[in-house]
């Protein structure tokens, strides 16, 4: 999760306690609407929060489905 220092945007903090909130997989959709922010915004930041290792993605068919790495 984020480290010390790390300054992070309104949408990505809402975006992270969406999954922090969820101890299950939830779909890109899901995450814009809990977070309330836009698909794209949400697909934006998810997959920048999957290259520095924060959560983990799974793909079933089409769909994205993620959840936040847990310690």
């Amino acid at each position: 999760m984020p480290k010390h220092g790390t300054e992070l945007k309104p949408q990505e903090l809402q975006i992270l306690k969406a999954l922090l909130e969820h101890d299950y997989h939830l779909s890109t959709t899901q995450v814009a609407e809990i977070a309330k922010v836009s698909w794209n915004t949400a697909d934006k930041y998810l997959n920048k929060f999957k290259k520095m290792h924060w959560i983990e993605k799974k793909k079933k068919g089409n769909r994205c489905y993620w959840r936040a790495y847990r310690e």
